[in-house]
């Protein structure tokens, strides 16, 4: 009679061999995965037949206590982690990935039980190796997850709800845990399944919660913006933006290698560059490669900076509207600056100024008269 290891690898070879002909039949009879199908068939039969011949080791047969196995629900979660490797090649790759994390864990679980029912023919000391062996990995993984499964729930409540009732839910909830962990510290010798009982009905109350918020969606404010594009898309004019031009930055915390200095003094705009002791009206960059621009504002007014991108449309076309309000501009700008304050600007040319309609420029809005040419060679 074949033994359990024999039974694996003679399962497993078995397994290989199939694939390899379904392999050579229906995908391609020379290819690498092929070869490397062989490999595995080959390597499989070997150690079957070495796990066959060293009897699984043992040297003599005993028999096994059944008193000492216990039922196991890791073949039903390797079974189901299979089911999601076979879903996740029809619908998506995170259900494939999903499922070989979930094979994964429970063939280990499955492996280390097995080796400590056979530990001894002590069922507590065979618990105890099991615990030694799988808690250092189970707490932190399920800790993990759980506090994740929580956090994803709190924030689908504090998106359905509006801000003031967010605020309020979120120092009521802080002030709960805060007593509830006081409770904990000054009566240590509390019944584990009091706290269990605390920290699991916390812990659905959240989870519940979540799933209503989920249910119930974002909240009007958040539809409105996510429609719209409030933190999406730029307003480049004159006027100020109600939402791109909230608490504007004012200073810069790194200026590593700008390309040049752009300062509007007096309504002059001009670009101060290394290497050149008088101001420029034109800026040459690279092509292709990220370059940054300073820009400092000394007018009274508070204004920002337009870097044209070049045609956002076909030759001739004319920039209109859409239906959002928004321009079909190829351009980006910095937020509105008040006197004294700079801010940065990060652009990339695609393509060459000779391919342009129009001029490459750094204009400021409200300001006639004044550009600085940007050459892309």
């Amino acid at each position: 009679m074949f033994k359990v290891g024999s039974k694996l690898f003679l399962g497993l070879t078995g397994f290989s061999a199939l694939t390899l002909v379904a392999y050579l039949v229906f995908v391609e009879r020379l290819a690498l995965g092929g070869v490397a199908l062989s490999m595995v068939l080959a390597t499989l039969i070997g150690l079957s037949a070495v796990v066959i011949i060293i009897n699984d080791g043992d040297s003599e047969v005993q028999p096994r206590d059944v008193s000492l196995v216990r039922a196991s629900m890791w073949p039903l979660v390797t079974v189901a982690g299979i089911v999601l490797l076979v879903l996740g090649l029809v619908v998506a790759q995170v259900y494939f990935i999903f499922g070989i994390v979930v094979v994964l864990a429970a063939l280990t679980e499955w492996l280390v039980q097995s080796w400590s029912e056979s530990a001894s023919d002590d069922a507590t000391h065979n618990e105890s190796a099991r615990r030694r062996v799988l808690h250092p990995i189970e707490f932190p993984v399920i800790a993990t997850l759980g506090l994740g499964v929580i956090i994803f729930a709190f924030s689908r409540i504090m998106l359905a709800i509006s801000k003031s009732a967010g605020a309020v839910a979120f120092i009521v909830l802080s002030s709960l845990v805060l007593l509830v962990g006081a409770i904990f510290a000054v009566r240590p010798a509390l019944k584990s399944a009091i706290v269990g009982g605390i920290c699991v009905v916390g812990a659905v109350g959240i989870i519940a919660g979540g799933i209503a918020g989920q249910g119930a969606g974002l909240r009007a404010d958040l539809v409105e913006a996510a429609e719209e594009g409030h933190y999406v898309h730029r307003e480049c004019g004159e006027e100020k933006s109600k939402y791109f031009d909230k608490k504007a930055m004012k200073t810069l915390s790194l200026r590593s290698n700008p390309v040049a200095i752009i300062e509007l003094r007096d309504g002059v705009l001009s670009a101060l560059m290394t290497g050149f002791n008088e101001p420029q009206q034109v800026v040459n960059v690279a092509r292709g490669n990220p370059v940054t621009f300073i820009f400092r504002n000394f007018d009274d007014s508070e204004r920002r900076m337009v870097a044209s991108l070049g045609s956002a449309m076909a030759p001739g076309a004319e920039v209109v509207d859409n239906k959002d309000g928004h321009s079909n501009a190829n351009e980006t700008c910095t937020q509105l600056i008040p006197q004294g304050a700079e801010q940065a600007l990060t652009v990339t040319y695609a393509k060459p100024s000779i391919a342009q309609d129009a001029p490459l420029t750094l204009t400021v809005p409200g300001v006639e008269g004044q550009a600085i040419e940007v050459v892309v060679p």
